[in-house]
């Protein structure tokens, strides 16, 4: 059973690499660089405005320390198959489980100790902390972490498989007690709750022989959620869509097309139906938005705005070639030159829209209409530069390339 934990392990391994390899373009790369850059640079902002003695400090720090107890869940890593397969041996599945709830541990701690960095700073600045207390705070999550992981192992057992609602009550009680008695009371109480809490539920469940249909239930969940994440970037094939007509894409389909030019009317119904570039200018639109929404500094948000005008326009221009291997749209009695124009229509209304999206958002929290004017001209410009100059130059390069 070792062995074969192991060997799961490392395909699992393979495959996450996979997507991630998909995921994690240059692109995306660059957006998170500055998702992330700006965050924190809101965030350091956002500090010195704070003091001690907020009323709802606490009550912040304790909501946030539940929500990172429900990040990381059990990865079992079973398969359909496997109550048949290795019915015989549900003995030794029992360390099976314990490895897959050692690696589940290991990855779950270090998202919580991360969590817990996060939420670090703002609780010196609103709280008085000695090192001791600091120290027990981690502990407290990490203990935490620990009887979170012990409840989804103790939900895949034969006798408490169909109590869901009890375990799902736990999933939340338990770190709730924790995180009130932490901030409302004392660190250092705090993590005696959580490790009483953590201690209980291992003398009160005991003799925790797998229920295998809850169990491949449970992994088939995670998976899935894990599937339907990489399937925002790319196409998995374990996950399935349903067909069903979006009566609201009719009147975008009729503002981004042009009457009854073919071509017009094909690439915008493309672009609608078609997820890998739909979805991803959709993505990136937003986290403009937010980004041009938390920076306050004039030249940094300027460039953002026309980071993310130039990324969504380049993510769309890919869509023009998309029909070049169907061999009907060639049958279709229109000129090359109508084709270009139609694109280049469809380009310019959907980026003049992501544009004017982040150009609101730039005014910002502390509403600067100067900075608003100022990206507006500026992202004016960008648009009309690489829907008429920009593109045509694309077009050209790969005309030649053909």
């Amino acid at each position: 059973m070792n062995k074969l934990f192991s060997t799961r392990r490392q395909r699992h391994f393979m495959m996450l690499l996979k997507y991630w390899r998909l995921v994690f373009n240059d692109h995306f790369v660059i957006a998170l660089f500055f998702l992330f850059g700006a965050l924190a640079y809101g965030y350091s902002q956002w500090l010195p405005s704070l003091g001690p003695g907020l009323w709802w400090s606490r009550w912040l720090l304790v909501l946030w320390f539940v929500f990172v107890a429900q990040v990381g869940r059990l990865a079992t890593l079973l398969k359909r198959p496997d109550p048949v397969f290795l019915l015989p041996q549900v003995d030794a599945m029992e360390n099976y489980l314990k490895q897959a709830y050692r690696y589940s541990l290991l990855l779950a701690e270090i998202i919580t100790v991360a969590g817990a960095f996060v939420a670090l700073p703002f609780a010196l600045t609103t709280e008085k902390l000695s090192t001791a207390e600091i120290v027990a705070v981690f502990l407290m999550a990490m203990v935490t972490k620990d009887d979170w992981l012990f409840t989804a192992r103790k939900s895949i057992s034969m006798r408490w498989a169909k109590q869901t609602r009890r375990t799902r009550l736990e999933y939340w009680v338990n770190p709730l007690l924790a995180a009130l008695a932490t901030w409302l009371v004392n660190p250092f109480v705090g993590l005696a709750v959580a490790v009483i809490l953590d201690i209980a539920m291992r003398l009160v469940y005991r003799g925790l022989m797998v229920d295998w249909t809850a169990a491949v239930k449970m992994e088939d969940d995670r998976m899935y959620s894990v599937y339907r994440f990489f399937n925002l970037f790319t196409d998995v094939p374990s996950v399935q869509g349903n067909v069903k007509r979006r009566r609201w894409a009719s009147g975008l389909i009729k503002y981004l097309s042009n009457g009854t030019r073919p071509w017009a009317y094909l690439y915008a119904r493309g672009f609608i139906r078609n997820t890998d570039v739909s979805g991803i200018v959709i993505r990136l639109t937003l986290v403009g938005m937010v980004l041009a929404l938390l920076v306050p500094v004039q030249w940094l948000n300027t460039v953002l705005v026309l980071l993310f005008i130039y990324l969504i326009a380049t993510q769309l221009m890919p869509l023009y070639d998309q029909y070049d291997g169907n061999v009907f749209t060639h049958l279709y009695p229109v000129d090359h030159e109508e084709r270009v124009h139609d694109f280049q229509r469809l380009l310019t209304r959907v980026t003049l829209v992501e544009a004017l999206l982040i150009v609101i958002a730039s005014l910002g929290l502390d509403a600067d209409w100067h900075r608003l004017l100022i990206n507006f001209i500026v992202a004016a410009v960008e648009v009309a530069f690489l829907t008429r100059f920009y593109f045509k130059v694309r077009m050209k390069k790969l005309s030649e390339e053909y």
